[in-house]
């Protein structure tokens, strides 16, 4: 089935700490309009963001995914674009605007991808996580948690995939440790493979609202970004970084 994004790039500079203070400002700005899309707002949506905001090379972005698209238009169209990151003012200057439909489906072969600042442990898996330092017993763990991630996408999308979900992780970074609303986490930058087409910068896992677990298609000389087989002329440079802490 398809998804469609929208995605907004300002011209803004934001660090990733500062991600949080974005989400509130525009919140602030249009609390009646677009808590419905928002985990954690006073009027509550606690299934898939669809709402999310990043930092995308540096920049402020926002990723609206299906009606967070079509609700994310009351903000640019009242024309006010101050809000107050923190104790800070701002004028939040748009950049571009980025369409795209996606199909998100099961297919018979595997796409690649990176996974940036992924958070796939919650209590009961971190537990497990220290229970158990083999590397092979916590690499089928993540991978057990990636698959679930990648469910609960395509749930919240509204979207039922009628073949098993296959998922391997094929490459991670050293988890980190950061705090993401108040909680000390472990994240996670890791490449994967799965059957699933993924809409790109959409985010998997724990706070994908807040910037984490970023979709990015995984550089290489086959694939472009809807994981399609890429021709030997076709350009596959990608440009749709996280930027690094």
């Amino acid at each position: 089935m398809n998804c469609r994004t929208l995605t907004i790039r300002f011209a803004n500079p934001l660090r990733p700490h500062e991600v949080p203070l974005l989400r509130g400002a525009v919140i602030n700005a249009l609390r009646h309009k677009l808590t419905l899309f928002h985990t954690g707002a006073d009027t509550l949506r606690y299934s898939y963001p669809l709402i999310q905001y990043k930092v995308l090379n540096g920049q402020a972005a926002m990723v609206c995914l299906n009606e967070g698209a079509d609700a994310v238009g009351e903000f640019f169209a009242s024309g006010n674009y101050d809000v107050r990151l923190g104790e800070r003012a701002a004028t939040l200057v748009v950049d571009r605007i980025e369409p795209r439909q996606w199909q998100v489906q099961v297919w018979d072969q595997m796409f690649g991808y990176r996974l940036w600042r992924w958070l796939p442990l919650n209590g009961e898996n971190y537990r497990q996580w220290q229970a158990d330092e083999s590397p092979a017993a916590r690499a089928a763990l993540l991978q057990r948690v990636l698959t679930g991630n990648i469910l609960s996408l395509a749930k919240g999308l509204g979207i039922g995939l009628e073949a098993p979900v296959k998922a391997a992780i094929t490459s991670m970074d050293e988890p980190r440790s950061t705090v993401a609303k108040g909680v000390r986490m472990l994240t996670v930058n890791a490449t994967f493979t799965t059957n699933v087409s993924l809409p790109l910068q959409a985010g998997l896992g724990k706070h994908a609202s807040l910037g984490y677990g970023v979709v990015s298609r995984l550089k290489n000389k086959t694939q472009d970004d809807t994981g399609n087989r890429l021709t030997a002329n076709s350009d596959s440079t990608d440009n749709d970084t996280l930027h690094s802490l």
